[in-house]
C-alpha cells in the first residue's frame, strides 16, 4: 500500500470553493504485483505534448471536484469505472505554462489491457517502472513520476 501525497499548491478541499474555476486532474494506474504504470502515448494530432506519453487526463466540467474530473476521464479515455475511494492523491500545484492547477492522482489496479479499450491516443500500455524514464513522457509526466518514486519509498 502505497501513501498518498499530500499537494503542495492548492488543497483539493480549497478548489471546492472555486466552483468557476478550471483545473486540470488526471493520474494514472499502478499495478504493484509487476511495478508497472498505465500511460497513454498522445497522437499526433494533439495540441499539447503530440506522440508523448503521458497520464490520462483533463479539464474538469462544470462543478467537478478533482477526483470526479479524474474517474470521468479514465471512463471516456479507458471504459473503465473507478470508485472514489480508490483513488489516491499522489500531488497538485499550479502549472504555470497552462495557467491551470493540476491534480495528479493514482489507483493501485491489476487490470489486464484487455480490460480496457483506448478512445483517445494513439496507444497505451503497462510500462515498468524501472523503464520508464526511457520513454518520451511529457516533461509534467515524468515531474510526477519523480514524485511517485520519491512517496514509494
Amino acid at each position: 500500500m502505497i501513501p498518498a501525497l499530500v499537494g503542495r499548491g492548492r488543497n483539493i478541499r480549497n478548489v471546492m470553493e472555486h466552483k468557476d474555476t478550471k483545473f486540470w486532474a488526471g493520474g494514472f494506474l499502478y499495478n504493484s504485483e509487476t511495478n508497472s504504470i498505465l500511460l497513454h502515448k498522445r497522437d499526433a494530432e494533439a495540441k499539447v505534448n503530440p506522440n508523448q506519453w503521458a497520464f490520462f487526463g483533463g479539464l474538469n466540467e462544470r462543478d467537478e471536484t478533482p477526483k470526479q474530473t479524474f474517474a470521468r476521464e479514465l471512463q471516456e479515455e479507458l471504459t473503465i469505472e473507478i470508485q472514489k475511494e480508490e483513488i489516491k492523491p499522489l500531488c497538485d500545484y499550479f502549472n504555470e505554462e497552462l495557467q491551470t492547477y493540476r491534480y495528479v492522482f493514482f489507483v493501485e489496479s491489476n487490470l489486464r489491457k484487455s480490460e480496457m479499450q483506448l478512445m483517445e491516443g494513439e496507444g497505451f500500455d503497462w510500462i515498468l517502472l524501472e523503464k520508464v524514464f526511457e520513454y518520451d513522457l511529457t516533461e509534467k509526466t515524468e515531474r510526477d513520476l519523480k514524485t511517485f518514486l520519491r512517496v514509494r519509498q
